[in-house]
């Protein structure tokens, strides 16, 4: 039976938790993920976490924020004037927006903090900062012919 590691697809389901216990990500009642081994689909971390498991193996660990989504950076966090929103559109909290960072280029962020005088634009992953656990199941290995 071929088990997970270089020259494999992997085929696993998953579900990872905040430290609350709540579920942010997972592949329940999706299809699961499937990812050539050593590619670059998935954190290294999570690589190094299933190599050597068969299918049906299940394990549960923590994926550190230098492991995963990366560290909460302040610098990429951005206090706007009111005034420079677009008139006639909505702004909310949690919004996701696509801004001109540099003439020609684009990047996403999230509305955070709103004030009389200005709002807040956080280019962070939603889940920076911020440690998660794992639990994967391996469905099927197949060795890349």
């Amino acid at each position: 039976m071929p088990q997970v590691g270089p020259g494999t697809y992997v085929t696993m389901e998953y579900d990872a938790f905040l430290e609350s216990g709540t579920k942010v990500l997972g592949t329940k009642n999706n299809d699961p993920l499937v990812f050539r081994f050593g590619s670059g689909e998935v954190f290294p971390r999570i690589e190094q976490e299933i190599i050597g498991l068969k299918p049906g193996a299940e394990r549960e660990f923590l994926l550190q924020p230098g492991d995963g989504f990366g560290e909460f950076d302040q610098s990429r966090v951005l206090r706007v004037p009111l005034e420079e929103f677009p008139k006639g559109k909505k702004l909310k909290r949690g919004m996701l927006l696509k801004v001109e960072t540099k003439p020609g280029e684009k990047g996403l962020c999230f509305v955070g903090d709103i004030q009389k005088d200005h709002f807040v634009l956080d280019f962070n992953h939603p889940l920076a900062g911020r440690t998660l656990t794992y639990r994967v199941k391996i469905v099927d290995v197949h060795q890349i012919t």
